[in-house]
């Protein structure tokens, strides 16, 4: 398992995306600490923070997260599958090895690329926003789950790519959507989702949505088990 992760967070982050997520992180982060306070009042009522670099962070995870994830890490299981080298790998390791250390090693990446993001900004806010670090994470933790089980239950790469990428999109609008409106049917999709758990009043609610990619996980472990390589 440690073996896969460390190989898939090491292709993940030698390549030029890595430079892009976080450059793109840190750049728009500085550009909507300039927007967050002209908004401020309204930005602390769905649970954004108070500080202008902080709530400028946690905006660009909140809007662009799930395009990052879904986009740059769509072909992580079904890649393996398509090339056939996961008939391989699971003859040296088991099919629960595979899909966690593939789920690892993104989380890992992923997980590095914020760290780095909010160290850029310290010179700046002259603070660690430890809080929205830690929510940022599981926010992107979310999606990396979902990006496993949309790479597990689809074979071809080009596919997950052009799924994912609307299913971000969709993700993003319905999301925003859903805390702002009345409708029983967004109000019910908005529970599935993490943009709920994130504009309450209460914070410790955001870490539940760390329950959410355990189940994701779960599901592409199941259907991989029943998929012949």
């Amino acid at each position: 398992m440690l073996t896969i992760s460390l190989k898939e967070f090491k292709s993940l982050f030698k390549s030029v995306r890595s430079i892009i997520v976080i450059g793109v992180l840190f750049g728009v982060t500085l550009g909507a600490a300039k927007l967050v306070n002209s908004f401020q009042g309204q930005l602390e009522q769905v649970g954004l923070g108070n500080n202008a670099y902080a709530g400028g962070a946690m905006i660009i995870v909140l809007v662009a997260g799930p395009l990052f994830v879904l986009s740059l890490s769509h072909n992580v299981i079904n890649q393996e599958i398509s090339s056939r080298t996961i008939r391989f790998i699971a003859t040296k390791t088991s099919r629960f090895n595979f899909i966690a250390g593939k789920f690892l090693g993104v989380t890992f990446f992923w997980l590095l690329c914020l760290f780095i993001a909010f160290l850029l900004i310290i010179p700046f806010s002259e603070d660690f926003y430890f809080l929205e670090f830690s929510q940022s994470f599981v926010f992107i933790f979310y999606f990396v789950g979902i990006t496993i089980l949309l790479s597990t239950l689809i074979p071809k790469p080009t596919l997950t790519m052009f799924i994912g990428v609307i299913l971000a999109t969709s993700f993003t609008v319905l999301g925003f959507w859903s805390m702002a409106s009345d409708n029983i049917f967004l109000k019910l999709y908005s529970f599935v989702t993490p943009y709920f758990y994130y504009s309450q009043d209460k914070e410790f609610l955001a870490y539940t949505v760390l329950i959410f990619p355990v189940l994701f996980l779960g599901l592409s472990l199941l259907i991989l088990r029943k998929r012949d390589l």
